[in-house]
């Protein structure tokens, strides 16, 4: 087949969940298909390991973001959204050059299906419309941008956010109900956009995890150490780990002493709770870092989709406390394979316990393994995927 993917990133590196799961499907669809891929440069290094995306693609292009190189462009393009109906993440996509490679691509080649990577995208179906069109929603948009304003505390920001919420909310109902099939992260992604559109087709691709890259090793686990995955200039992981630092914190402290957390991840300039914690900022490889803790936390309490960190963490084996957001749309059991505790008081208790147990981090980490192993497999969801390009083919 020909497969015309659109994203809103290029992928490499994969330092963020939205680029694993991107540059995984792409993997998986380049090794059985011509795959024809835009996308964006949202950072330098992007741009500096493109060649390694054009291996694995027929044909392969980037663009730079204008929104994401210059503050004048992003002020007035907010600006400019003010008299929009459509929402600023889709609106800052929307470029000449970008159109124009679309067209060059449907013009000179037989494209069979066109994979639209994420929402903000959708800005360009009217170039696509006459194509089976595929919708990979990382996330449901709405959702998470609603879950964002419940947490947000600044009035004038506030007030912002829910003219955007209103915005996107009628732009993604529309959208989801306009393609051949979304593909959604999870069966509560899947029923939250059935909800908004009775007519959309929606299929669920998990997120997943290479598990012979992220396995087990033989690194000794540190002495009480926590460590949590994810960069915070995303506010879900920056709000999760300020709720860890105000409210769960001075529980562990009390009841266990000394102990260490460390942040893996893109940082923001100032971090307030700074002195509580050990930020180490974005590494090339999670792994030994992750294989030296005793307890990998997910205190999340905004999100959508599935965490793909949590499943690099489940493949190596460790021991893992979450909220139920944190671990919102994968199939684990309290107590079997993972911890899952809202409440703070209970969810340090459940981290002291594990630090403590050497037995039942053993546990808890055998179980998660084999239940990446069993269902969130790259190989085995790219097969899944393979399904619907197909069937929408037809």
């Amino acid at each position: 087949m020909n497969i015309l993917f659109l994203s809103t990133k290029s992928p490499l590196p994969t330092n963020d969940g939205h680029s694993q799961r991107t540059y995984n499907l792409l993997l998986q669809a380049g090794r059985k298909h011509k795959v024809f891929f835009l996308t964006y440069f949202l950072e330098k290094e992007e741009e500096e390991r493109f060649s390694e995306i054009q291996k694995i693609c027929s044909y392969a292009k980037g663009f730079p973001l204008p929104v994401q190189h210059s503050k004048i462009r992003l002020v007035l393009g907010l600006l400019k959204n003010l008299f929009s109906l459509q929402p600023f993440v889709s609106q800052k996509y929307c470029t000449v050059e970008m159109a124009k490679a679309i067209k060059k691509i449907l013009n000179e080649n037989k494209i069979d299906v066109v994979h639209i990577d994420m929402l903000p995208l959708m800005s360009y179906y009217p170039e696509v419309k006459n194509y089976p069109v595929i919708l990979v929603d990382h996330n449901v948009e709405s959702l998470l941008l609603k879950r964002q304003i419940a947490y947000t505390r600044n009035p004038f920001t506030k007030v912002f956010l829910w003219s955007q919420y209103l915005k996107l909310l009628r732009f993604e109902r529309k959208q989801i109900a306009r393609v051949s099939c979304c593909v959604a992260v999870s069966g509560q992604d899947r029923d939250e956009l059935r909800k908004m559109s009775a007519s959309a087709k929606v299929e669920v691709v998990s997120n997943g995890v290479d598990v012979d890259y992220f396995a087990p090793g033989d690194i000794k686990e540190e002495k009480n150490t926590l460590i949590f995955v994810g960069g915070l200039n995303w506010f879900p992981n920056m709000d999760g780990i300020t709720y860890f630092c105000e409210k769960i914190y001075p529980r562990i402290a009390k009841q266990c002493g000394e102990f260490e957390t460390i942040i893996i991840g893109k940082q923001q300039n100032v971090f307030k709770y700074s002195s509580l914690v050990r930020q180490v900022g974005y590494v090339d490889d999670i792994r030994p870092y992750v294989r030296k803790s005793k307890v990998y936390i997910v205190p999340l309490r905004v999100g959508g989709g599935t965490r793909l960190k949590i499943l690099d963490a489940m493949a190596m084996g460790k021991s893992i406390v979450s909220t139920s957001i944190g671990c919102e749309g994968l199939a684990v059991e309290n107590n079997k394979n993972i911890m899952i505790q809202d409440d703070p008081e209970l969810f340090a208790s459940a981290v002291v316990e594990l630090m403590k147990n050497e037995q039942k981090r053993i546990e808890l980490g055998n179980n998660a393994r084999q239940l990446v192993k069993d269902q969130y497999d790259w190989k085995l969801l790219g097969e899944i995927m393979d399904k619907i390009y197909k069937n929408c083919e037809k």
